[in-house]
């Protein structure tokens, strides 16, 4: 029975397994379980840390550290412009790539752009400096090129009517399926290894996206439809600078701290959790979908019966996605509900999304952990790629024979990096849910007893991600693949 629980656990949170691909694994210097338990350990500490300072709480203060003011200037206007100018450029010169440079995926700069710099590059970046994505997003500057020439043809109202309500029962809902829809594009239809593809989906976005703000309103659309603008949004708050409300200064703040001010303006909102969540799932749905555990995955639907299902790649894809996700999303949803059933803190869809912040930092962590060595590595690409983007034999910048250093980062240092990310991230979730507990109860030690069922849940979600991530970069006397039927060749 035990092996079977593992096996389970390691066929759901296997996502890491494809991020690591080094033709090398990293021998341990330690037994892995001094890792695993390590990890756990170091949770559930800081979790009793919070509680025995309990004290200290109330004089804990998450206002921005430092105002830096921002004039009105005519070159700050005319930087933003410029850099937005540039951004939709860059914008026409990729799907361009796509569709009329190298068929080979490894040389076009569009699928090396979107999947690596953009997807992977632009999270990180936001994720620790702040939402910079308002000022570089092509869709939003396209939009409002075309709302101004409409305007001086004589269309008063531009581009932008404006003329219905975007439904507030919807809330993110609509959001959080166009971010597993475009999960199930890179992985189960992979539009990734076939550049006129993704110029083609890039296109049909763009007019969709351009829909969006035109029947509903620019700002709202961003704020509830536009799947890519509030994944930014959501990783923003994690990072260290914030606009002000006046528009005119910027705040330098604690890593983090922009979860607990920012919490009101999603409290409210239907989905915010199965967003949040979502942003876990697409990660590890990734990894398990490239490993082995697949396999057993189409096996069990064999047992049950469906065939049907198993013959079609797409039908099995769709449906891993969605059962990782309704996975997550059950655990978190029942720690909220022992959470509100014990302390009386409302309907659990409130607290769960009241809580849905403090899953950020581990959404974080894991996009660091699974991604930063495809950066480091593959995101060199663009540095040649630039020089020729539509594969015409030309060397605009002088780079078009420089190659990528695939030594730039080893297996070492990117599974400490990961480890460290991981831990780190379920610790500063676990004081992002502290300090959202207190908002709720008013007492530093009632909010360490409300965040104690998701403290269970984080403790073990760090010991499966480090068990996991593990398996396919490293070496160890310890493995647990051999006891549930596994053997991992070198």
């Amino acid at each position: 029975m035990f092996n079977l629980c593992v096996f389970l656990a390691l066929a759901v949170f296997s996502g890491f397994a494809s991020a690591h691909s080094f033709d090398e694994r990293y021998d341990l210097p330690i037994p892995l379980e001094f890792f695993i338990v390590g990890g756990g350990l170091v949770v559930g500490l800081s979790f009793l840390l919070l509680v025995f300072s309990a004290n200290y709480w109330p004089n804990l203060r998450l206002r921005p550290l430092h105002r830096i003011s921002v004039p009105s200037t005519w070159i700050i206007r005319f930087g933003i412009r410029l850099l937005r100018t540039c951004s939709l450029l860059l914008f026409c010169l990729v799907l361009s790539a796509g569709f009329w440079g190298s068929n080979n995926p490894l040389l076009n700069l569009a699928t090396n752009f979107v999947w690596i710099n953009w997807w992977l590059g632009c999270s990180m970046s936001i994720a620790i400096l702040g939402n910079f994505w308002p000022v570089l997003n092509p869709w939003n500057s396209l939009f409002d090129c075309i709302h101004f020439i409409l305007q001086k043809w004589g269309f008063k109202k531009g581009l932008e009517f404006a003329c219905c309500q975007y439904p507030q029962w919807l809330g993110l809902y609509f959001a959080t399926g166009l971010l597993l829809a475009w999960s199930w594009m890179e992985v189960v239809y992979p539009i990734a290894f076939v550049p006129a593809r993704v110029s083609t989906i890039a296109l049909v976005w763009t007019l969709f996206n351009l829909m969006g703000m035109s029947i509903f309103g620019k700002l709202v659309w961003q704020s509830r439809g536009d799947v890519f603008a509030v994944y930014f949004a959501m990783l923003g708050q994690f990072g260290i600078f914030s606009s002000a409300a006046d528009k005119r200064s910027i705040h330098l703040r604690l890593l983090g701290a922009g979860l607990v001010q920012d919490a009101h303006l999603w409290r409210e909102v239907n989905g915010f959790a199965g967003f949040i969540i979502a942003m876990l799932s697409i990660v590890l749905f990734d990894g398990l979908h490239a490993s082995q555990f697949w396999v057993v995955f189409q096996g069990l639907l064999q047992l049950l019966g469906l065939n049907g299902i198993v013959s079609s790649a797409y039908i099995s894809g769709t449906l891993g996605l969605l059962l990782i996700w309704a996975f997550f999303a059950g655990l978190y949803y029942l720690s909220c509900v022992v959470s509100s059933r014990f302390f009386s803190l409302g309907s659990s869809a409130n607290v769960a999304n009241l809580f849905a912040g403090s899953l950020i930092p581990i959404a974080v962590a894991y996009l660091i952990a699974h991604g930063f060595s495809s950066l480091m590595i593959q995101g060199q690409n663009l540095i040649f790629l630039i020089s020729d983007p539509l594969s015409l034999g030309w060397n605009l910048f002088g780079t078009a024979e420089f190659r990528p250093d695939i030594a730039i980062i080893d297996a070492g240092t990117t599974w400490y990096l990961a480890v460290s990310a991981i831990v780190i991230g379920h610790v500063m979730a676990l004081v992002v849910s502290h300090c959202l507990a207190i908002t709720l109860s008013g007492s530093p030690r009632i909010a360490s007893l409300i965040t104690l069922p998701l403290t269970v849940l984080m403790i073990l979600f760090t010991m499966l991600s480090l068990m996991i991530i593990a398996e396919p970069m490293t070496t160890s006397t310890f493995s647990i693949l051999p006891n549930i039927g596994f053997t991992q060749e070198p």
